[in-house]
């Protein structure tokens, strides 16, 4: 866990001194790092082969070569672009707290209150890295590698959903709102729940388990377990 930030300004309401919080900015930043120097580095490759196609192409580029590293080159400098704005949004501190009022997504300025009293059920979704076929041993090597190595057993992108007794209730409050409209089409973990949710991504496993223990024993009688999910977010 991290330490609370303190309030910019003490208007409003905050977190108890003692609650338990969670930087998903720190969380989530070494995986954007990471995101964004790999594509960076496939850019410049792409780049140098479209510039210097007789030194870094195969027959100097002749056979449209050039034109395919070009087309790379474009793609992965607009997806370096967008990882990029990942890494600026993961600076902007944010986070999660859990205190006996409730639970809390902390900003800089401000604090958005849940209380325990509006939940209805908390759960863990993760998303999973299905193994794609590979027909050289070497690719497939590298593929368990990487799927030791950046996953939970194929498990990954792991979030803390919370269900509310009435999504209504929060329907004008950032970021509240954007949260239940991606989850608007998702089915219900459980009977009785509703679609729409409140989802925390948390960036690194490690943090996400610690976080998850803290809610099971703050509320046991609200925790309905981990399960897959197959949405886009």
């Amino acid at each position: 866990m991290d330490r609370l930030p303190e309030p910019a300004t003490r208007e409003g309401p905050w977190p108890a001194a003692d609650a338990a919080y969670l930087s998903l900015a720190r969380s989530g930043l070494g995986l954007a790092l990471a995101g964004t120097a790999v594509t960076l580095f496939l850019t410049c490759c792409a780049v140098l082969a479209a510039v210097w196609p007789e030194r870094f192409l195969a027959n100097g580029g002749a056979g449209g070569e050039r034109t395919i590293a070009i087309v790379i080159a474009v793609v992965l400098g607009l997806l370096t672009l967008l990882l990029s704005a990942g890494v600026v949004a993961a600076l902007s501190p944010h986070g999660l707290a859990v205190d006996r009022h409730g639970i809390w997504f902390v900003t800089r300025v401000r604090a958005e209150p849940v209380s325990w009293q509006q939940i209805s059920a908390i759960g863990g979704s993760w998303k999973e890295k299905r193994r794609v076929y590979k027909s050289s041993l070497g690719a497939r090597i590298g593929q368990e590698i990487m799927r030791r190595l950046l996953t939970d057993r194929g498990r990954y992108l792991y979030a803390v959903d919370v269900f509310l007794h009435d999504p209504d209730s929060v329907a004008d409050r950032h970021p509240f709102a954007v949260h239940q409209r991606h989850t608007r089409h998702e089915a219900p973990p459980a009977p009785g729940l509703p679609s729409r949710r409140l989802r925390f991504h948390v960036g690194a496993i490690g943090d996400y388990r610690e976080m998850a223990r803290h809610l099971h024993r703050s509320a046991p009688h609200l925790w309905i377990g981990e399960y897959r999910r197959d949405s886009p977010v």
